[in-house]
């Protein structure tokens, strides 16, 4: 998927048809589709800016609607776990993957580690002997 037309180009488009010349002047001129003069017209026209929408790198939440459910499921039981999460949610018909729900706790900040006091397991050491 390639990059939206910069702002500085919408402008000119829409200046260039806004002084008289027709959409297919203006496409060959700065060598675009027609469709494409067409979208920048019809935002320019329903907006009142040529502005792109957001592009890419976001995506909202399924569950942003429901923190404060979750959160008091896991006050209840703080062990509680994805599966766990993903069938009481489903109870209520709301069906995410545990993936989702995984996201959603990290990015409420509520993340599922294990006891502070059990330590990690270290690797074996090759070629050394004790």
């Amino acid at each position: 998927m390639g990059k939206p037309y910069s702002q500085d180009l919408r402008r000119a488009v829409i200046q260039s048809i806004e002084e008289g010349s027709t959409r297919e002047e203006v496409a060959e001129a700065y060598e675009l589709s027609l469709s494409s003069v067409g979208r920048f017209l019809r935002r320019w026209r329903a907006t009142g800016n040529a502005r792109p929408e957001k592009f890419g790198g976001y995506k909202g939440y399924a569950l942003k609607g429901h923190e404060r459910l979750i959160e008091q499921w896991i006050a209840e039981q703080p062990d509680i776990t994805l599966a766990e999460l993903r069938v009481r949610l489903a109870k209520r018909k709301i069906v995410v993957g545990k993936s989702s729900i995984a996201r959603f706790l990290d990015y409420i900040g509520l993340t599922f580690k294990k006891k502070p006091s059990r330590g990690r397991t270290r690797p074996i050491r090759r070629g050394r002997s004790t």
